[in-house]
């Protein structure tokens, strides 16, 4: 089989959707997490920043009183007052001044553009550090004015105060939330790529493409209770298409599935025994096997429908028959009754051999001489007979019978079981001697956006084949 790392055709926006609101919680979670510990890192970092700033006039002695010549005169004495406070000699006497060991502020001595102004400005984490180093860096000016321009006068123009508040006031709420809808979007994207990346099949062109095999027929969603009263009562208990309020979309699937199998018995007349399977649990196989028998039924056909999950049967539930009317087929296959006593006749003109309890260890039933018997029979008795195994994943049962059967087919639910899985099954069926269908993806659903409230409509998820096992 050639296996594709990613195939786009296998993207399907539904699954994506699904997983994503299945999954709010771990963004939800991830976000939050990434908020609290962003709003601890950033609390416990802050470091406040206060600058203190004083502006003063450059002018020379003898003021010429043209701008042009005090704006030249400016820049030569701010080029050397920055020379100067970059020395060892201006920073040992401003720690003196300080009384502090280092001196841990950024000091800038600039000119105002196109002024004879010099700014002179501290940065420091102590408010008062930064207002006390500007007048220690004016005062040592005198000391060190032989390192300057000697007729340089500074005139105050705006005095330099305590700053009150820190230049990079702390925002921890703001940036943590911002943090939080990073980490949100990652998990996010984190998590479509794991749906994207899942190997289920979760569209019809994968089927065909991934499995290698034939799509023998799609069955979209369908809601079990469509009113409100029926979802109070859970009154459906299977998706039949004989009820009145089956959508024609869902019966026309079965009925294309009908005419492919009418089709192959055509060409084999001897050939009737179709067996329906499934991966895992809950694929919705017997709902399949159910209603292939009653679209095959509504034809005028004679169908025998054959329960041979015998761990989990489900086929008396679905049609709602009281136990007290079923006789076990265990019994028969242990030789304890006749045929005549197990065959249930159905309303819907399907005759079925079912079992009412779960029963273990019915491997060898499986194999034995009165299952193939049983078949056998039934076989001569009816235009068509559907067995419904269990689960091949599960237990080897269906394994034991399907050589027994002559067309096989497997059930898959849109993204359920795992690619691999289902190769497998597919292989047990193509190395029997029965003919292998192909597979029917059931359960498949779309999105349908035809108004703004119609996309949460269509996300709810119910189960194809749900039952009450207290029944």
């Amino acid at each position: 089989m050639n296996k594709k790392i990613l195939n786009l055709r296998n993207i399907d926006l539904f699954s994506l959707l699904k997983d994503l609101i299945r999954s709010w919680w771990i963004i939800l979670m991830v976000s939050a997490m990434g908020v609290m510990i962003s709003h601890a890192y950033i609390s416990a970092s802050y470091v406040p920043e206060y600058t203190s700033t004083g502006i003063y006039v450059v002018t020379p002695k003898q003021s010429t009183g043209y701008v042009y010549s005090n704006k030249q005169f400016a820049t030569s004495v701010v080029t050397v007052f920055q020379n100067l406070m970059n020395s060892d000699i201006m920073n040992n006497k401003i720690r003196k001044d300080l009384h502090v060991s280092n001196l841990d502020a950024a000091m800038n001595i600039s000119l105002i553009e196109e002024t004879n102004l010099m700014k002179v400005t501290v940065t420091s984490k102590d408010p008062v550090l930064s207002f006390q180093a500007i007048g220690s860096i004016m005062t040592n000016y005198v000391d060190l004015s032989e390192y300057l321009t000697s007729d340089a006068v500074f005139e105050l123009l705006e005095a330099p105060i305590v700053p009150t508040h820190a230049d990079n006031s702390l925002m921890p709420r703001k940036k943590s939330l911002m943090v939080g809808v990073v980490c949100g979007m990652i998990t996010l994207l984190i998590l479509s790529a794991i749906s994207v990346m899942r190997k289920t099949i979760k569209t019809e062109a994968a089927v065909e493409e991934q499995l290698e095999t034939t799509l023998l027929g799609t069955i979209y969603h369908e809601k079990k209770n469509k009113t409100v009263k029926s979802k109070i009562v859970q009154g459906v208990k299977a998706l039949l298409i004989t009820s009145p309020v089956m959508s024609p979309k869902f019966i026309e699937a079965f009925n294309n599935i009908r005419i492919k199998i009418e089709y192959e018995h055509d060409r084999h007349p001897e050939k009737n025994i179709v067996l329906v399977s499934s991966v895992c649990e809950n694929e919705g196989k017997s709902t399949v096997a159910l209603n292939l028998a009653l679209s095959l039924a509504k034809e005028g056909k004679k169908v025998i429908v054959i329960d041979a999950d015998m761990r989990k049967p489900a086929m008396y539930k679905m049609l709602d028959i009281p136990k007290n009317k079923v006789t076990d087929m265990i019994k028969l296959l242990q030789g304890e009754c006749g045929l005549d006593e197990v065959m249930y006749h159905d309303r819907f003109g399907v005759d079925l051999i079912m079992s009412t309890k779960g029963h273990s260890s019915t491997y060898e039933f499986m194999k034995s001489g009165a299952m193939k018997d049983l078949i056998r029979k039934c076989s001569k008795m009816a235009d068509y007979v559907v067995i419904d195994t269990p689960p091949m994943s599960m237990v080897s049962d269906a394994e034991a019978i399907v050589d027994l059967a002559d067309f096989s087919m497997l059930v898959i639910r849109q993204d359920y079981s795992y690619e691999k899985d289902i190769i497998d099954s597919i292989n047990v069926m193509n190395d029997s001697n029965s003919k292998f269908l192909g597979c029917v993806l059931n359960d498949y659903k779309v999105i349908r956006v035809k108004d703004k409230n119609s996309m949460f409509k269509i996300l709810e998820e119910r189960e194809v084949e749900v039952y009450d096992q207290s029944l």
